[in-house]
């Protein structure tokens, strides 16, 4: 799958940078040609992700589940092992998803709500639904939150009798089926299994607007990404959902005390020699985040977070033998697609200031980047093999619409027989990618200057204050940030900064609205229809199509 994603990379970048590297023949400055070097490795780099999204998806249809019969344990205890679940909560306690958990068909479990609540009114709630399970359920609470939800989970385990030999850790808002432990136990008595992952999906239950136009989002992951890993990639634990074994993680120290956890401890998985198996028919159900102000949170976690994973484990993780190349470039491509925003700010940068201004030989009219015919017959002709001043032809024209549409071809594919919900998914989509760009690069950048990841609890309303994403000095930002870029669109004559203008100045409207008011509803279809025109537009103007 990496063999076919590279190769298509590669025969894209043979095919396209002569003409991108043919316009740095010329008498520019030293800062055009840095911009347009930058302006180049920027484009390489989406399109790598064009093929990532194209290929994965695509793989996923024609393998739809890998052959897990080979992990399975072929011998079968004689007593059934003992299973803790571990219910983590933090001010959000959903009775719900505890129920869930006590509600197994497998005999020999208990559960521990492991409480890290500061508001009392949540831990008297628990309290309470412990008291009225309690031949099934306990409660653990420590004297300080230090460690995140990792350190939480690791001072529960301390505590729980070493009798339990296999545990799970669920967060608040997910539902587990009742074959949950029955299903995955058979992977995971096997050695060489550290965890068996189950499948995640958005919760139907959920009523809030935007959880259900952004809800497919939980779905399309792991249909399509996930789905595709147990053969072609690296199996990644998600942080809950799924079967673990307690002496695999005493051998390893305990969960990594980080933001990410989930994938630390996964990477630490696959150098001690274990692996991890995904197991696409037990299905758990979660929430997704039923707020634009609670996405945005999260997205700032995974953000700071994915960043010092990678930074703090990758290393040694790429050093490890053992560990098939693919594997390690699945996890830096998927780790790095969640930090693209900063490389995309950049790229606008580039191309509605940098290149504009110092690279005189750029002209732009609308869409479109024009050359002044002077350059017909030279060398620089040939190399770009031009008819005519035009940069863009139609080639350029199919790449720039897999840019912008591959990540939503498995939504497009698969709601396609309903259309309404796939169109106000690709509306939400569009609309949250381009309004959260500024703020998810400034949430880099604060991570690579500070080195301090933070961990808001998504469901949890008393840490509101907790996420600087949510701070009205950035939502000002974001404002700012849209006012000029409308200015750039306008004065360059360049409509690709319009949809994204508008998504940005419309921010605050979402994250103090949501999608409750119809109008809004309507309103984040904006920039999604803006995109449509524009494709239109520029497809008409081309020749040859």
């Amino acid at each position: 799958m990496f063999l076919v994603m590279l190769g298509c990379w590669i025969l894209c970048l043979a095919y396209f940078n002569p003409r991108l590297f043919a316009l740095l023949i010329g008498p520019e400055t030293l800062a055009a040609k840095y911009s347009l070097l930058l302006f180049v490795v920027s484009l390489n780099l989406f399109w790598l992700y064009v093929f990532f999204h194209l290929v994965i998806v695509g793989f996923s249809y024609l393998e739809r589940r890998g052959n897990l019969l080979g992990l399975i344990s072929a011998s079968q205890p004689a007593v059934l092992p003992k299973v803790a679940l571990l219910y983590t909560t933090c001010n959000d306690f959903q009775e719900a998803a505890a129920i869930s958990c006590i509600g197994q068909d497998y005999l020999n479990y208990h559960l521990f709500i492991l409480d890290d609540s500061s508001v009392q009114p949540y831990q008297r709630r628990i309290d309470e639904f412990a008291k009225q399970y309690s031949h099934k359920v306990s409660v653990i609470r420590r004297a300080n939150r230090c460690g995140f939800k990792a350190g939480n989970v690791n001072h529960a385990l301390r505590k729980i009798d070493c009798a339990y030999e296999y545990f799970s850790i669920s967060d608040a808002d997910t539902i587990l089926p009742p074959n949950y432990i029955s299903s995955l136990l058979p992977y995971v008595l096997n050695p060489k299994v550290a965890f068996a992952q189950a499948a995640q999906r958005i919760n139907p239950q959920q009523e809030t607007p935007f959880a259900q136009f952004m809800g497919p989002n939980t779905d399309i992951h792991f249909r399509h990404y996930v789905s595709t890993k147990n053969r072609f990639g690296f199996v990644m634990w998600y942080g809950h959902g799924a079967l673990m074994c307690r002496d695999i993680w005493e051998k390893l120290g305990g969960f990594p005390e980080i933001v990410t956890e989930d994938l630390a401890y996964s990477m630490k998985v696959r150098e001690a020699g274990y692996e991890g198996v995904f197991v696409e028919n037990v299905v758990c159900w979660e929430d997704f985040p039923p707020t634009y102000q609670q996405y945005r949170k999260r997205n700032e976690k995974w953000i700071r977070g994915t960043t010092e994973c990678l930074l703090k484990f990758y290393p040694s993780f790429m050093k490890a033998a053992h560990i098939p190349w693919f594997e390690k470039l699945d996890v830096l491509v998927s780790g790095v697609s969640l930090l693209l925003a900063l490389p995309f700010v950049l790229f606008l940068f580039l191309v509605g200031v940098a290149l504009p201004l110092f690279f005189t030989h750029f002209q732009f009219h609308g869409p479109m980047i024009r050359m002044p015919i002077l350059y017909e017959k030279t060398s620089l002709a040939i190399a770009t093999q031009m008819q005519s001043n035009l940069f863009w032809s139609w080639d350029v024209f199919l790449l720039m619409i897999a840019t912008v549409f591959a990540p939503l071809v498995p939504a497009i594919v698969d709601y396609f027989r309903r259309p309404k919900q796939m169109f106000r998914y690709l509306a939400a989509y569009i609309f949250c990618f381009f309004s959260l760009q500024v703020t998810s690069a400034i949430h880099l950048l604060v991570f690579l200057f500070t080195r301090k990841a933070i961990f808001p609890v998504t469901g949890d309303h008393s840490q509101f204050s907790q996420s600087q994403a949510n701070y009205r000095g950035v939502l000002l930002i974001e404002v700012i940030a849209g006012v000029f870029f409308w200015a750039i669109g306008v004065t360059a004559q360049n409509i690709w900064f319009l949809p994204i203008s508008v998504a940005l100045c419309m921010s605050p409207c979402l994250f103090q609205w949501n999608l409750n008011p119809k109008m809004m509803r309507y309103a984040v279809f904006v920039p999604f229809m803006m995109t449509l025109e524009i494709i239109y537009l520029i497809g008409k103007r081309l020749p040859g199509l």
